[in-house]
């Protein structure tokens, strides 16, 4: 009986000890995750150091002592990269701006009948309803490049529009059915952005491209794109990037702006290290 209490004893003495053996190395790797992360903050590493601390909370959700006094290191690392990302916020904006303005002079903007969007085509291309078979560029009031296609006087069942540059060739995607436009025997559609995925980039590198065909699921209809229709294309696409360029860093500054005033009130409000109310 005195064999079995004893070996009791030593299992349950080896658990403890394991434990805390276990324990201290996870008191140990925290720390040292916080004095990296502390390290990282000193050299101005935001990132660096805010990736630090976030691994010690995933890591080691026990050490709740480390992972406290580390939430005024991890306010403090925001605020820098938020400092930091606001100056660089105020660069790309401001280019983007600059890269806008030599763009916008060459559009105007054209208010759709009510319920409809507006859009913006460049100055001079008629905003009237399409009459002819062709496609029309425009660039949406959010800032995206579209393209309205119409097949006149035919039914041809319009999915596509394919752009030609002698053997090389770009296409959009295929659309619903759902989406045409009967008219008196005559069709149209609009190819939206996700529709016309790489086509504007492409048209940039191949302005030798001559040709448009508007791919039926009945038909086709070929369109001689002349140096007018390309220019229309590749401005619009160029001024829809430019928009598109300017809303990003816009929202990318407003990012961390807001980022920045939650560091601060975070700090504010931690008690600050090696103080009694730690």
């Amino acid at each position: 009986m005195s064999n079995v209490i004893n070996k009791a004893l030593i299992a349950a003495l080896l658990a403890a000890i394991s434990l805390t053996s276990c324990g201290d190395k996870e008191k140990e790797g925290a720390q040292q995750l916080y004095a990296e992360g502390k390290a990282a903050l000193e050299a101005h590493n935001y990132q660096g150091a805010l990736t630090l601390l976030d691994t010690l909370n995933s890591r080691y959700p026990k050490q709740l002592d480390v992972r406290r006094t580390a939430l005024r290191l991890r306010a403090a690392a925001m605020e820098g990269l938020a400092v930091d990302s606001i100056s660089a916020g105020d660069a790309a904006l401001a280019q983007a701006t600059i890269n806008l303005d030599a763009i916008r002079p060459g559009f105007r903007h054209v208010d759709s009948s009510v319920g409809l969007d507006g859009y913006f085509l460049p100055k001079g291309v008629s905003d009237k309803v399409m009459t002819t078979t062709g496609i029309q560029a425009r660039v949406s009031d959010k800032g995206f490049f579209y393209i309205v296609a119409n097949v006149q006087g035919r039914a041809i069942g319009l999915r596509a529009i394919e752009f030609t540059d002698g053997a090389e060739r770009i296409s959009s995607s295929e659309i619903s059915p759902a989406r045409i436009v009967k008219v008196e025997g005559s069709e149209s559609a609009s190819f939206n952005p996700e529709d016309l995925e790489g086509i504007g980039a492409w048209l940039e590198s191949h302005q030798g491209a001559n040709n448009i065909i508007l791919v039926g699921s009945k038909g086709k209809a070929n369109v001689k794109m002349n140096d007018k229709m390309r220019r229309e294309l590749i401005d619009c696409y160029r001024f829809s990037c430019a928009l598109q360029a300017q809303r990003l860093a816009s929202l990318k500054r407003e990012k961390y702006e807001r980022m920045l005033a939650t560091a601060r009130d975070q700090l504010a409000n931690l008690p600050v290290e090696g103080s009694d109310e730690q």
